[in-house]
């Protein structure tokens, strides 16, 4: 970073600099009693802000604001017992003045006088610049996105539970997402209960980072050609938990999650220009691309000719589509032994195996889930409570 004229706070790049100095600040204003209740808040970090050890950070050098209005009902009425009612938006902006995000957001949940419960979120989010998708490269637009999640779940008093989950998103650039989710608990007696959830995730990227190239003639992105693809992520996967309370001292805990993830890569491309939304597929817009399929368990290489026969050098990669096949489990005794005092006994087990399929094949995929390579850690963890 690079101290500004004052010398005391550090605002841009400088690798000669040991330390790095910057500011934080977060206000916030609300009403917190009643049925009417309302926030707004703004939180900021310099480009120079740097916490090191004391927290995780993921960045620095912006400006965020937010506002909500919430409305309750707490009393019971003709078909509820309650119901709540947010609306808000937040944006946020770097230190630049590039608007990086801006969206509306609308809440409602609702409990049923049967005890049921159903909740829906949507959000609204513009097409706004983006700063950090090109890993250090130039602004260009990320799109916007209209997303609605509802959920739905039974009588949590009853000895089985069920819930609902379901949600869909469509982007500016034809992009669709969406998941399922549900999940079902059973509790056969007062110290027992099991539940499964299976859930299904389909995501759609248009602008996935792959890698950079350098390249001279591409000066419009200051001798970098940043390559990008679009990707269809799915993901499959079952929570099951298992708890047993033998005794209030002793219980005992069991989690299983079989989890198959696939990521294919396709119309690989480069933006167009710098702080822009459009970009130029290769073989297609701009450029040549060509491909040696792999063999055995080698991925596809790619090669592309970014202006077809022109003076820009041609690079090669290897398609980054994957099928993860994973297993991730564990167990936990719990034993306090004398009051506020606690053994633990921890098991976990993690199995993962890799493809570069790109797809899920449920015939081949769900025997790798228990036959990939295992790693077991076991964890002992004791608690003495001093009674000073």
């Amino acid at each position: 970073m690079r101290a500004i004229s004052s010398g005391l706070f550090s605002d841009a790049y400088d690798p000669t600099l040991t330390a790095l100095r910057g500011y934080a600040a977060y206000v916030r204003f609300g009403k917190q009693t009643g049925n009417w209740l309302w926030e707004a808040a703004t939180n900021i970090r310099s480009p120079g802000f740097e916490n090191n050890d004391i927290g995780f950070l993921t960045r620095a050098g912006y400006v965020y604001m937010n506002a909500n209005v919430l409305r309750q009902y707490t009393e019971p009425g003709s078909f509820y017992r309650s119901l709540s009612f947010i609306a808000g938006g937040q944006q946020q902006f770097n230190y630049d003045g590039d608007r990086t995000d801006r969206q509306v957001q609308l809440y409602g949940s609702a409990e049923a006088r049967n005890y049921w419960r159903s909740s829906s979120f949507w959000f609204h989010r513009w097409t706004n610049l983006d700063d950090t998708r090109l890993r250090g490269g130039p602004v260009v637009k990320q799109q916007g996105v209209d997303y609605v999640q509802s959920s739905l779940s039974t009588d949590s008093r009853k000895s089985v539970v069920g819930e609902m989950q379901g949600s869909y998103g469509v982007g500016r650039e034809g992009t669709h997402s969406w998941s399922m989710s549900t999940t079902l608990q059973w509790r056969p007696l007062s110290n027992l209960s099991l539940s499964i959830g299976p859930s299904y995730n389909h995501d759609d990227t248009p602008a996935q980072y792959v890698r950079a190239f350098d390249d001279a003639t591409a000066t419009t992105f200051f001798g970098k050609r940043y390559l990008f693809a679009t990707v269809q992520q799915r993901t499959l996967a079952m929570d099951t938990r298992l708890n047993v309370t033998f005794t209030p001292n002793l219980t005992l805990e069991l989690f299983a999650q079989p989890f198959i993830s696939s990521g294919a890569y396709r119309d690989y491309k480069e933006f167009a220009a710098p702080r822009e939304l459009a970009k130029l597929v290769y073989g297609r817009d701009v450029g040549a691309i060509s491909s040696v399929a792999g063999t055995g368990s080698s991925a596809t290489q790619f090669t592309v000719d970014p202006d077809a026969g022109g003076p820009a050098a041609s690079f090669s990669f290897a398609d980054p589509s994957f099928t993860v096949r994973s297993l991730r489990g564990n167990a936990v005794l719990r034993w306090e032994y004398r009051p506020g005092s606690t053994l633990f006994l921890v098991w976990t087990q993690s199995r993962n195996d890799a493809l570069t399929a790109g797809d899920i094949n449920v015939g081949r995929d769900a025997g790798a889930v228990f036959s990939g390579p295992a790693e077991n850690i076991f964890l002992v963890k004791v608690n003495y409570w001093l009674g000073l």
